[in-house]
């Protein structure tokens, strides 16, 4: 749905000036995206119908206003207000409900490594015992994060698991339950049990993102029977139609408090709507950028910084640059991050694996000095010369300079914004010398 507005807010941009007709033919356009991506119709048409009516108010109309209005509606679409989980006391209990496939265990871990890196002593409780493997699953990400799994072998009542275990010698505890098919009476009385004697602060109901409509029918229905404090959308990396579930979440007043953005245990954020459908939009998101520089060190920060900023960077820097962004998550995403960018670059052309990465290392090393300092004497005998040395094909070759091509056209996009950036991270713009 937002890849489709985004298209429709370039048409508007590229547009010399925003007629009556090309404004309604982008209307129509967003309206179709929403009804694609299972947005309900009834909240479909009313976007549209207050954005016309806002629009009939204006005596000039210029793109950017009409650009503000989609952005504000968006946002209110989605929920205006954000939602944090306020630590009030400890041990703090977060019991994470939903049906099979919407990837609690692994939503549980990732909870259990955002609060671990903000100082809380973290453990993950185990009460799946229906699914099976769900505790080696669950136990296999405890082990990767050095985060404790509580678990009593044979225990078959999730109830019993809780009655196990001494809860008060950690901050918070995160509760992985069972899922099933559907809300049924064996899973309803689980939860119900579970609830009673945990008797957890925090609720969330753990949701993908490609639910559809039937977003706020599970969100009303275990909401009537726990009284959720909170939504987890999920996997909102991996369909076009989180539409559904986000909006559908707005509707029945449950607070979205988490979405998860991709398959590392990193890739979780706290939900914010400005700041998502700002990025979503193609308007950037600096705060996210710089929550995820933070898992870099100081140098490797600066490091990059600089060399974005400049622009005038060679190859090896560019390899340097792509395995420290890297550890950030890939490259197009946070290209999505930086204010403008994705408005104006073909971010699907940035996507680097860690694989593909490997093969651009042993390119790179089969370069001579000059190759690397001036790629542009690279030309088709050399490339297969490299591709050789390099035990690739040469098409990886040449991937690997459009990628260089791109990462410098990037820069120059975003060079004013990189300012900004650098500014944050404490980096003084006016030692970098030229523009980026």
């Amino acid at each position: 749905m937002f890849d489709a507005i985004r298209e429709s807010l370039k048409k508007l941009i590229k547009a010399g000036y925003a007629d009556k007709e090309l404004i309604n033919t982008i209307l129509k356009d967003i309206q179709r995206a929403m009804l694609l991506s299972d947005v309900d119709v009834k909240l479909a048409f009313e976007f549209t119908s207050r954005i016309k009516d806002k629009l009939k108010q204006e005596k000039h109309v210029s793109k950017e206003k009409i650009i503000s209005m989609i952005y504000d509606e968006l946002v209110k679409l989605v929920g205006e207000q954000g939602y944090k989980i306020d630590i009030t006391e400890k041990p703090f209990k977060i019991l994470l409900v939903g049906l099979f496939g919407s990837g609690k265990t692994t939503t549980a871990g990732k909870l259990a490594k955002f609060f671990k890196k903000r100082g809380f002593k973290v453990a993950l409780l185990a009460l799946d015992t229906f699914r099976p493997a769900a505790v080696e699953q669950l136990q296999q990400i405890g082990q990767s994060i050095d985060v404790p799994v509580l678990t009593k072998l044979g225990e078959k009542d999730p109830v019993g698991v809780i009655k196990s275990f001494n809860l008060e010698k950690y901050d918070i505890i995160i509760a992985d339950s069972a899922g099933r098919d559907a809300l049924d009476k064996e899973l309803r009385d689980e939860i119900s049990r579970i609830k009673s004697v945990l008797k957890p602060q925090e609720i969330l109901l753990v949701m993908p993102a490609d639910i559809g409509q039937n977003a706020k029918q599970q969100a009303e229905e275990f909401h009537k029977l726990l009284g959720i404090t909170g939504i987890i959308v999920t996997k909102t990396d991996g369909t076009a139609k989180a539409g559904g579930a986000l909006t559908a979440c707005a509707t029945t007043n449950a607070h979205i408090e988490f979405i998860g953005t991709g398959e590392k245990m990193s890739d979780l954020e706290e939900f914010d709507p400005k700041r998502y459908i700002s990025r979503l939009l193609g308007m950037g998101d600096l705060e996210t950028l710089l929550e995820k520089a933070k898992d870099l060190d100081k140098e490797k920060i600066e490091t990059v910084g600089k060399k974005m900023l400049r622009g005038d960077f060679t190859l090896l820097d560019l390899y340097e640059q792509l395995e420290a962004m890297n550890k950030m998550g890939p490259l197009d995403r946070i290209a999505n991050l930086i204010p403008g960018l994705s408005m104006s670059l073909p971010t699907d052309k940035l996507k680097v694996q860690e694989s593909k990465l490997k093969q651009f290392k042993y390119i790179i090393q089969s370069m001579t000095k000059e190759e690397l300092e001036n790629p542009k004497t690279i030309n088709s005998s050399r490339i297969n010369r490299i591709a050789k040395g390099a035990g690739v094909d040469p098409s990886v070759v040449r991937e690997l300079l459009q990628q260089y091509n791109q990462m410098k056209k990037l820069m120059k996009m975003g060079g004013r914004n990189m300012k900004r950036l650098a500014k944050r991270l404490g980096i003084n713009p006016s030692m970098l010398g030229g523009s980026a």
